[in-house]
């Protein structure tokens, strides 16, 4: 995967998780929804959820955007433990 679509993808992420921080959608939704299990206001729900998904989107981004090591690093990373053993 090329540099350009690794990014947007990169950037679609970002922009998706900047929407759903957003809530505009929830700030008079609490007195319309019943709490959830009995005890949980729904907006409270959607930010435990919002920070699953937080999680699932930094995992992405890194798998994503991170540097391949040089191909010299890894040459010498190879020699140093046919050296020790």
């Amino acid at each position: 995967m090329n540099f350009k679509v690794r990014l947007t993808l990169v950037a679609l992420v970002v922009l998706g998780m900047f929407i759903l921080h957003n809530s505009f959608w929830l700030w008079n939704l609490d007195d319309r929804v019943p709490l959830l299990f009995g005890f949980m206001p729904f907006a409270f729900s959607f930010y435990v959820g919002y920070t699953l998904l937080a999680f699932i989107a930094m995992r992405i981004i890194i798998a994503l955007a991170w540097p391949e090591p040089p191909a010299d690093l890894l040459q010498s990373a190879g020699d140093k433990e046919s050296n020790e053993q």
